[in-house]
């Protein structure tokens, strides 16, 4: 399945010639007006910057390149990123607002509130810190930055792989707004805008923005639903809004409150079984369940079941993914002359509820898993900067504090019926998984292994069924300074350093309802606290004011945490931070009168820690769930990024990213008895080796008055890749290629344009996530949209 990337088709082939074709170009256009790529600024390093001069791999995408692109919400964002993997509904939650970003092979597979992602995501310098209700609807964006590699001095915890940092448009002195209308396929309705209003001449404005979405599911149910409908899963319904007041008291003061919320009532991931396996040798459990509850009604758990092309199910239990999620905070910024001080303030809030079909069956093997997660955070952050020595040195320091309380619930439902029918048989008249029938004669006079009967307690070796509660109560505090200084004009130099305090405190409280709501974990808790130093140098060259490179050396961390669904008491055991240190070397320039604009980067990064999740089976069959540090490993790659104006009108952007991971070391923790260990060789998951996009945009006047048509086409390529730390191949995706389309009507007046557009043209199935459960005898999978035409029309005022 695995194999070397190759470019495909004829986008490499332009891109070569695009490129070529610069210098002559731009040699017959001298005459003309000039035609330059637009400077970006951005923030990564926290002021802003312009994105050539700023020593960090970064992806920035302006709003402009997100309308282009169709890009609606963070998923997007990905697709247009070199080594930026992002998906959802981890591990059968079926919680399509769940989010999981990798960035350079670090992420984090999973939603639960005892482990932390590995990207940071930031709104306007606020974090957020859990994966449910943070695939975040773009709404109303100035700028999305992706920042590759680890950013432990200026954006602190959990950004061992890189950060997402969002920039929202701010309020102005100038009356306007924009309105925009989208209908597609699937029936599906966007309407969206943002108004800014000046309140007081220069002093006071405020912009508020508002989204409403909606979609049918595009997966298609082949039975009807347990309440009685066929809903389609993976539709969208979807409420957001932002409220922004900016107050400008005096030239060096201005104060920011912001609000956002968003609702969604969806219908929750769809999975659909790619694999069964029922025999006794397999899959023990299965083989019992069809033998026991499954062939009384005439039924068993076997291939029929599954779906016979992508984007169709079996499910039939009533499935949803609701949130509903909040924020406020206060931006105080304050530059007197001599020193800047800012203070960021941030309350947010969410409880997010998803239920769904995680077996893609009508069979209760894995049935509707309840899933809920309420979290709300406070952070606090201050921050002081200047410039010295005649502005050779700028620097910054600050101080952060956060603090979040955090509880989960979730219903575990699977086997269902077959203790009860287990219960119901004679007493030791049913012989175990692999045991000859006669063993165990209808008489009950089979010996003691024999399950059957009210009182046997070998039945309960089968009790799937459990109700869990998580509680978290987490803080952090950290100090951090970072400093730039130009050794001559040329030549500078940057260091920094931040130290961080992780406290978290972990509760679990279980009951067994098959038990008379026997209380399996009574409140146990584990907590620990660690102390993290995540330092950064750098060293950067100006060979001119449009080319420089850097070298840097940086660390960065995952908090540690604790096995949230431990299956039995020993392993509710708690897992160290993750670590990473990175090497990396990069260039940027601008090239041909700034015609072309070229970014290298490369790096390798020892990860050290690494925490993994497994589902797998102990010493005696049963189910069981890991999650431990799993081991070291090593991480090579290297991102190139590239923008080109091929001619007037004409627009190339391109993107490849290489990554290349390797355990080193695997650590003893995992051996825990009757578990398949894991290899040096195995890959860790969503780590494509190679991803690639390009895109070109052509923009054609049709009248004299300067009406024009801006033709748009994107091809993004990812290698192949496993979904499990197990490296499960019926889970695992295949290499493959996507191609998008859009075309534009742009009027003379420029007030408004008409759009329509095709995503996934050739309509390729690509996995969203999956899940292999050897106890369970399944294995399923869950696919990123299909192909989707949509149009619409947009008006700026």
């Amino acid at each position: 399945m695995f194999q070397k990337w190759t470019p495909r088709g004829a986008a490499p082939i332009a891109l070569a010639v695009g490129l070529y074709a610069i210098p002559a170009m731009a040699q017959a256009q001298q005459a003309a007006a000039p035609i330059v790529l637009e400077e970006i600024i951005v923030t990564a390093e926290r002021r802003s910057t312009n994105l050539q001069d700023t020593p960090i791999a970064i992806t920035a995408l302006t709003a402009e390149d997100l309308r282009e692109k169709g890009v609606v919400d963070l998923k997007g964002v990905a697709d247009a990123t070199p080594n930026f993997q992002m998906t959802t509904s981890g591990n059968g939650s079926g919680g399509s607002n769940f989010a999981q970003l990798f960035i350079r092979g670090v992420g984090q597979p999973d939603f639960i509130i005892t482990k932390d992602p590995a990207v940071g995501i930031y709104i306007d310098g606020v974090y957020l810190a859990r994966a449910p209700g943070a695939v975040l609807e773009l709404l109303d964006i100035e700028r999305v930055e992706v920042l590759r590699g680890p950013q432990g001095t200026l954006f602190g915890k959990n950004t061992s792989g890189g950060a997402l940092n969002i920039s929202t448009k701010a309020p102005s002195d100038e009356f306007g707004g924009v309105a925009e209308l989208r209908v597609g396929n699937y029936g599906r309705m966007d309407v969206g805008g943002s108004v800014n209003v000046p309140l007081v001449e220069d002093k006071l404005a405020l912009r508020v923005s508002a989204l409403s979405r909606d979609q049918d599911g595009y997966y298609k149910r082949l039975l009807p639903s347990a309440d009685g409908t066929k809903r389609n899963g993976n539709d969208v319904n979807v409420r957001s809004g932002r409220a922004t007041l900016a107050w400008t008291p005096t030239d060096s003061l201005q104060v920011t409150l912001s609000g956002d919320v968003t609702r969604e009532r969806q219908a929750a991931t769809d999975y659909q079984a790619v694999g069964i396996f029922n025999s006794a040798a397999s899959a023990p459990n299965i083989e019992l369940y069809n033998r026991v509850v499954l062939a009384p009604q005439g039924l068993t758990y076997d291939n029929r079941w599954v779906a016979p092309k992508p984007w169709t199910t079996y499910s039939t239990s009533t499935s949803y993914a609701n949130s509903d999620v909040w924020g406020v905070s206060g931006v105080v910024d304050w530059d007197p002359g001599m020193i800047g001080v800012k203070s960021i303030t941030a309350y947010r809030d969410l409880d997010v509820r998803s239920k769904a079909d995680a077996d893609g069956t009508p069979a209760d093997i894995v049935a509707s898993a309840g899933i809920s997660v309420q979290q709300h955070q406070f952070s606090q952050e201050f921050q002081f900067s200047g410039d010295a020595f005649d502005d050779r040195l700028n620097w910054l320091v600050g101080l952060w504090y956060f603090e979040e309380k955090a509880q989960d619930t979730q219903s575990s439902r699977q086997l269902v019926g077959l203790v009860e029918a287990l219960r119901a048989a004679p007493n030791r008249s049913i012989s175990p998984p692999g045991v000859a029938a006669s063993t165990c004669p209808a008489n009950g006079t089979g010996p003691a292994s024999c399950l059957g009967g009210a009182t046997n307690n070998n039945n309960l070796r089968y009790d799937q069924m459990r109700l869990g509660n998580r509680w978290l109560d987490g803080s952090s505090y950290a100090a951090f300074a970072h400093a730039g200084y130009k050794v001559t004009d040329a030549f500078s130099l940057t260091a920094g350093a931040r130290i961080s305090k992780e406290k978290k405190d972990f509760r679990y409280y279980e009951v067994r309802p098959l038990q008379n709501n026997l209380v399996s974990f009574n409140n146990v808790t584990a907590g620990d606290t660690w102390d993290v130093f995540t330092p950064k140098l750098g060293a950067e060259y100006k060979f001119d004011r449009n080319m420089m490179a850097y070298v840097s050396w940086s660390k960065g961390f995952k908090a540690g945490g604790v096995n949230g669904r431990p299956t039995r008491a020993d392993l509710f055991n708690t897992f160290d931070p993750e670590k990473l240190t990175a090497y990396e070397a990069g260039f940027k320039g601008d090239f041909f009168d700034r015609r072309l604009r070229l970014n290298l980067a490369a790096y390798f990064s020892e990860y050290n820690d690494i925490q993994i999740t497994r589902n797998t089976t102990d010493s005696t069959g049963a189910f069981i769930r890991l999650e431990t540090n799993g081991g070291d490993g090593e991480i090579k790659g290297l991102e190139v990024e590239a923008t080109a104006l091929l001619a007037e009108g004409l627009t190339l952007q391109a993107g490849l990213g290489y990554t290349d991971f390797k355990f080193t070391k695997l650590l003893p923790q995992q051996a825990t008895a009757g578990t398949v260990l894991l290899g040096l060789k195995n890959e860790l998951p969503f780590v494509p080796k190679f991803t690639g996009n390009l895109g070109l945009t052509y923009e054609v006047p049709v009248s004299a008055d300067g009406a024009a048509v801006r033709l748009r086409g994107d091809w993004r390529h990812s290698s192949s890749y496993f979904i499990d730390i197990d490296n499960t191949a019926a889970v695992a995706q295949d290499a493959y290629d996507v191609f998008d389309g859009r075309i534009t009507f742009v009027p003379a007046a420029g007030s408004w344009e008409l759009f329509v557009a095709m995503s996934n043209i050739t309509n390729k199935a690509v996995i969203a996530n999956g899940v292999a459960s050897p106890a369970n005898g399944n294995q399923m999978v869950t696919y990123k949209p299909p192909r989707m035409t949509y149009g619409g029309i947009r008006v700026t005022f």
